[in-house]
């Protein structure tokens, strides 16, 4: 049987100048999303704050997960933006840099999972930390690229034709991206435990159940997304739109919860799935 403390000690930080490191890569990456507008200003100390976080908990292997979910996921947001920005504005309550609050809801999780690793050194914690990036990652996957479909996506409840970029709403195209995002922090862990001098089934079990979870935590959100998100008729143009005002008017509920909004299902998803994953290891 292979010894789970290897994928522990896979996982820890290094050197003094190893932290300046990072922490010096931590702080040039919330600038460069700063000066390309990706994040708000407050946004991006926060993005700089938990990246130093995860990484003195869980070394360069929470770094590198964080900064795969990043990237791909800010350079998804640039892909067709033109076409996508039209509708979001719409539709989402809210576009354009992402805040502080998305910053926590696409982060928290995976902070929230890493707490007990540092004070048990469990292993299956470090699967639990992958699997809630690889949920996010598949959810905005899912969104970015489900929204370029041709055919309209579906209502997870109803099967009913529904907006496209309304939470909610799938697609095959939509699914693919998610299985595509799960998959690319999935093998991120992978290379990096292979790189450890970890490898066998046990390894390719933990990519296995990642990628899993990054898909679950996906169709979550467009469950939760469909039965409690608040969706509002807009007094404008009558249509359904996530937003609960406009132009300081408030439209007027259709469905869902009021406080429940994309934030809180992105952050409730991604942790019901790293919860999830860790029951399974």
């Amino acid at each position: 049987m292979e010894n789970l403390t290897n994928y522990s000690l896979a996982a820890q930080t290094g050197s003094p100048l190893e932290h300046v490191v990072y922490i010096f890569l931590a702080l040039a990456v919330s600038v460069f999303a700063l000066r390309r507008n990706a994040l708000t200003f407050s946004a991006a100390l926060g993005a700089f704050l938990l990246a130093v976080v995860l990484y003195l908990a869980g070394g360069p292997l929470f770094f590198i997960l964080l900064m795969v979910f990043f990237f791909s996921s800010t350079f998804l947001s640039y892909f067709k933006a033109s076409f996508k920005d039209s509708i979001e504005a719409r539709i989402h309550a809210k576009s354009g840099p992402r805040d502080i609050i998305q910053v926590v809801a696409n982060g928290g999780a995976a902070l929230i999972m890493a707490v007990p690793f540092v004070l048990s050194q469990n292993p299956a914690y470090l699967v639990a930390v992958a699997a809630a990036f690889a949920a996010c990652n598949a959810d905005t996957w899912a969104s970015e690229i489900g929204i370029l479909s041709r055919k309209a996506p579906v209502s997870l409840i109803t099967l009913k034709p529904v907006n496209p970029g309304l939470s909610g709403g799938v697609s095959v195209l939509g699914l693919l991206a998610s299985l595509g995002g799960a998959v690319v922090v999935a093998l991120t862990y992978g290379l990096y435990q292979f790189g450890a001098g970890n490898s066998g089934l046990l390894l390719w079990s933990q990519i296995g159940i990642i990628t899993l979870g990054g898909v679950l935590g996906s169709i979550l959100d467009s469950l939760m997304g469909a039965v409690i998100q608040a969706k509002y008729i807009s007094h404008e143009t009558g249509e359904l739109t996530e937003k609960p005002d406009h132009n300081n008017k408030p439209n007027q509920l259709y469905s869902g919860i009021t406080f429940v909004n994309n934030d809180f299902v992105n952050f409730a998803s991604s942790l019901l799935a790293a919860a999830l994953v860790l029951i399974l290891v």
